[in-house]
């Protein structure tokens, strides 16, 4: 008909509105699409979306190892926002350095790593209708699935042959064995924060520009209230008929998950009618989770029409379930093991209707109701938090700032005495001990292991301070203990191999981090927005 009437000039004006909203449409998606990317990597594009998901894949391994330990202080200090951005700089910098390499995975190594996951497996084998069926309730499907695990495997073949690079020699061996039995006793001097912190009286204007330095450390992060519906599979089950057709296809569909685990008999699978309840079950529960997944489709699509959330509940004889204000770190129990939860809960305005989510019991619709933005309290909302803050920061800058003084007049001086009794410091001892672990006297300190690497009796301090248990510590080689030479003999190649494992992760992470600089300076690595802005 368009062709036909293609000379008419009412056409050309139709013709011509088409046009426009083809362009004004496809290129403010292209402008959206742009807005959207948060880096870029040669040719890969690393969304914000990405990024959210990563987010989330993080908050919720943080929750199942912290539970209710996970407060919105602890998960600042753990920083997901910059652990996630930078995962997925470093895996497509990885990505794209392995294609330059024309580093590839084949079929069959992708293939071999899906058939030897344990959750794909049945009775010692890979299944196939189990495959598919964890995909589907994880949203994914097999494509997408194995170009991830092809995406993985990448990663690690290209850290592997980095890492296969890296030697050590015998010399490095023997000082590790040196380090980690050689016996040493290590005179200390404690500077204690402490002993400031009580002296200390802030004035109104000391805590304002604190509050005003740090306002990120008393932000209230944003919460949201939400309604939603919940479809459970367990619902639906039982009132789904699974037929004796149903029940024989999948029987022969998935034999070897029958297998018995020894030759009892010339017949190596169990009969049907012995398994006939488990399989009923198995495909009820299936069959459940479909259908409370097609009821909370159509839910969505009809509320997504009419926008009317509790309408559509009333009529179907649906609970509508209210939460209260939740934020990233506190999502209520009953939601935090849906999918994607972050991003639909955070993610969607005041009375937009999310997608169909999921759990593993369940599929839900949600429906934000109110939100409570982030922002920095007033002074007078968070003045005793914010003083004992103050407190606690100034007396660890003075403790420290002692403590650097203390090690530059003993570097200078050729009397440690000498300088401890101007002072009136009397040092302590640790004692024999082997580094590695807690330290007589002091505590725990990695970071300390690392500074014993270059002391001896001619450059006995340690030449910077150290923060143990809230103190900082000022410390020296005393003495040391003899080195069992028969025994390094014996341990020689088992210590190489320890120390070749840590060399090649320092040496990896060193190999990312110039990668990264020169990709950046050559404009193959582009930052488009900071954590701060995420």
């Amino acid at each position: 008909m368009m062709r036909k009437h293609a000379r008419n000039w009412l056409m050309k004006i139709i013709l011509g509105i088409i046009i426009l909203v083809f362009i004004f449409y496809f290129g403010s998606i292209g402008g959206n699409l742009e807005q959207d990317a948060i880096a870029t990597v040669g040719d890969t594009v690393i969304t914000r979306e990405a990024y959210v998901r990563e987010y989330q894949n993080l908050i919720t391994v943080y929750r199942q190892r912290y539970g209710t330990k996970l407060t919105d202080e602890v998960l600042s200090a753990l920083d997901p926002k910059r652990q996630a951005f930078d995962s997925l700089v470093n895996q497509a910098v990885i990505l794209a350095t392995a294609d330059e390499l024309n580093l590839d995975v084949s079929d069959r190594e992708v293939q071999d790593l899906i058939y030897s996951h344990p959750a794909f497996r049945r009775n010692g084998h890979f299944d196939p209708g189990l495959y598919e069926q964890t995909l589907r309730y994880r949203g994914m499907n097999p494509a997408d699935f194995e170009a991830l695990q092809r995406r993985m495997l990448t990663i690690e073949k290209m850290e592997r042959l980095i890492k296969e690079s890296v030697k050590v020699s015998e010399t490095e061996a023997r000082e590790l064995y040196r380090l980690q039995n050689q016996e040493m006793n290590i005179s200390f001097v404690r500077v204690d924060p402490e002993t400031f912190e009580k002296q200390l009286v802030p004035s109104h204007d000391d805590l304002e520009d604190y509050l005003a330095d740090n306002a990120d450390r008393f932000r209230v992060p944003k919460k949201v209230k939400v309604h939603y519906l919940r479809f459970p599979a367990a619902a639906f089950a039982d009132s789904l008929s699974v037929t004796d057709t149903m029940i024989e296809d999948y029987y022969y569909g998935n034999l070897h998950q029958f297998r018995k685990p020894e030759e009892e008999s010339a017949e190596p699978y169990y009969p049907l009618p012995e398994v006939r309840n488990r399989i009923e079950s198995e495909l009820r529960i299936s069959r459940g989770f479909e259908e409370a997944y097609r009821q909370a489709k159509a839910a969505h699509d009809t509320i997504y029409q009419t926008e009317d959330f509790e309408g559509y509940a009333s009529g179907h004889d649906l609970t509508v379930t209210s939460t209260e204000f939740f934020s990233e770190s506190t999502v209520p129990d009953e939601l935090a093991g849906v999918r994607d939860i972050l991003q639909w809960s955070f993610g969607l305005g005041t009375g937009e209707t999310s997608p169909v989510l999921s759990d593993d019991g369940a599929h839900y619709l949600l429906l934000p109701v109110d939100e409570q933005p982030s922002h920095v309290p007033s002074l007078t909302e968070v003045k005793d938090a914010v003083e004992r803050r103050w407190r606690a920061d100034e007396a660890l800058r003075r403790a420290r700032d002692m403590a650097d003084n203390l090690i530059r007049r003993l570097g200078e001086e050729d009397s440690f005495e000498a300088v401890l009794r101007a002072e009136g410091l009397v040092p302590r001892e640790t004692g024999f001990f082997i580094p590695g672990g807690e330290i007589p006297g002091i505590g725990y300190s990695g970071e300390f292991f690392d500074s014993l690497l270059g002391l001896s009796e001619r450059n006995p301090l340690v030449d910077r301070v150290f923060l143990v248990n809230g103190a900082y510590h000022v410390m020296w080689l005393r003495e040391r203990g003899r080195l069992d030479e028969a025994r390094w003999e014996e341990e020689k190649e088992q210590i190489r191999t320890a120390y070749m494992s840590v060399k090649q992760e320092q040496y990896f992470q060193s190999w990312l981090e110039e990668t990264k600089a020169s990709m950046a300076r050559s404009g193959k690595l582009s930052l488009h927005r900071s954590v701060d802005e995420l």
